[in-house]
């Protein structure tokens, strides 16, 4: 099986972070290929003659990592309600079976945990107490819970993958534009449950035909014809989104929990062929599933949750073919709360400062001009594309208006950047400026950089070399030859 030059480096670390601690969590943008890595991982544990499983929260992520092992040729047992048990070493499991099955299951000694910022639910929590002494490695794009609390009791190291922007830059990734209204509904009502907004208030704030007919038109005057994914706040909002598209002419449908197999599949099936143009849902699109034809993500639920917003977004950042970029109709202000997709971000097992319930909106590392609604890094005192003097404004509660929606523009800020990082020419000068810009991870995007500039891919032993010029690891410390579970 043929790895990315960065999905080898991330593999290795997490082979070396295995030696340290028995449970490791794997962090990686939405769409970087974790489950390519899984399945090496797997490849690896069972050449050793040893038992991997690999654990999943939703049918059709089951199904798609089986066909995938298929694919590599590698055997294995599926348990899931409906299924028999077979006594193959490999193994791939819906979590929701095995809790009930833990008697009958071989102990694994390589548990690999998908979507593992889920880990902390009593399922996930049986299942590792279940198996003391099988080596753990969790994988996800978000490390922490959907109330931001991190993953610290459940893992003992985290290893952190390559940035989105390093990724949109090698061309693994999508590219995306954002088109944002200057004001969003009022949440001044809304309270939180467990780290999000109250479902039904929600509901109740956004769920105003006025707000639907706006977001209609937008994506008919920006988007028409591309296939569109509709973040909805309730079950109730999603059918009557779905149904003033249907009104507007526009081929829609919807996707829930509560439908057949057969029924979501053959929903998501016409929308990857272009017969089905917008497909509404609450939470079933928001992690998981693997749909590179999304052309368009349209947020109606404003969400608290770091998680919601990268997950969704990332739906849609997956590269296809006459895909030029995502386009993101941010309809409620997300991108106000958590910032761009491509942000650089901190992640730790600790996961983020619990705020106080009068700050439901986080401070994040952008400002947007108030007279044309360009969005850029903070600093200047004029707007880059307009000249217009900004001003920071109190906080205030917003109130719902009709507005445009207007393109989030960072070509100015990007131009700059560019500038600054084409006078850095060796891959030292690269990884002094990522550091100087305080990436999360300045030597892998310096060796991103400089392999892109000489028309190739960045080769395993760059990374390393990058990292041994920022201090980080030790020189010839690779952690590849020792023995481990993968």
């Amino acid at each position: 099986m043929k790895l990315r030059p960065y999905q080898e480096d991330h593999i290795a670390r997490v082979r070396k972070a295995l030696r340290k601690s028995r449970r490791v969590l794997a962090q990686a943008p939405c769409g970087a290929g974790k489950t390519a890595q899984a399945i090496f991982m797997m490849s690896g544990a069972s050449e050793r003659g040893l038992r991997p499983m690999f654990i999943v929260h939703q049918r059709e992520l089951l199904r798609q990592t089986s066909r995938a092992l298929w694919e590599q040729h590698l055997e294995h047992g599926m348990i899931v309600a409906g299924r028999r048990m077979t006594r193959t070493s490999t193994q791939v499991a819906s979590v929701q079976t095995l809790v009930r099955r833990l008697d009958r299951v071989a102990p694994p000694d390589l548990i690999i945990i998908d979507e593992a910022h889920r880990a902390a639910s009593k399922t996930y929590r049986q299942v590792i107490d279940a198996f003391p002494n099988a080596h753990v490695v969790g994988l996800t794009a978000t490390p922490q819970r959907t109330d931001g609390q991190g993953l610290g009791d459940l893992f003992g190291e985290i290893v952190e993958g390559p940035s989105i922007r390093s990724l949109i830059d090698a061309g693994y990734l999508s590219d995306y534009e954002i088109f944002a209204p200057p004001s969003t509904v009022d949440l001044s009502s809304v309270h939180m449950r467990a780290g999000d907004y109250d479902r039904a208030e929600l509901t109740a704030a956004v769920d105003r035909p006025t707000i639907t007919g706006d977001a209609v038109g937008h994506y008919l005057r920006h988007a028409r014809g591309k296939r569109c994914v509709v973040m909805c706040a309730s079950l109730d909002h999603m059918a009557h989104v779905e149904d003033a598209y249907r009104q507007a002419g526009v081929r829609a449908e919807s996707l829930d929990g509560g439908m057949t197999e057969a029924e979501r599949e053959g929903r998501l099936e016409r929308f990857e062929r272009g017969e089905t143009e917008v497909l509404c849902n609450v939470q079933l699109l928001i992690e998981g599933v693997d749909v590179p034809s999304i052309e368009v993500v349209q947020w109606l639920r404003p969400t608290a949750s770091l998680i919601i917003w990268m997950q969704g977004n990332g739906r849609g950042l997956r590269p296809a073919q006459g895909k030029d970029r995502l386009l993101i109709l941010d309809h409620v202000g997300n991108w106000k709360r958590h910032g761009l997709p491509d942000e650089d971000r901190e992640w730790s097992l600790e996961g983020r400062k619990k705020r106080k319930r009068k700050d439901t909106e986080p401070d994040v590392n952008i400002q947007q001009c108030p007279s044309c609604w360009h969005v850029f890094r903070p600093g200047p005192e004029q707007c880059p594309r307009c000249g217009e003097t900004v001003k920071k404004k109190p906080r205030r509660e917003l109130e719902e208006v009709d507005g445009e929606l207007e393109k989030v523009d960072l070509a100015q800020e990007r131009k700059q950047r560019a500038r600054e990082q084409g006078k850095a020419r060796s891959l030292r000068e690269l990884v002094a400026l990522g550091h100087r810009r305080g990436m999360n991870r300045p030597a892998e995007w310096a060796a991103h950089v400089l392999a892109t500039r000489e028309g190739r891919k960045p080769k395993g032993a760059e990374f390393g070399e990058a990292r041994r010029m920022l201090g980080q690891i030790k020189s010839g410390d690779s952690g590849v030859t020792e023995e481990g579970v993968f």
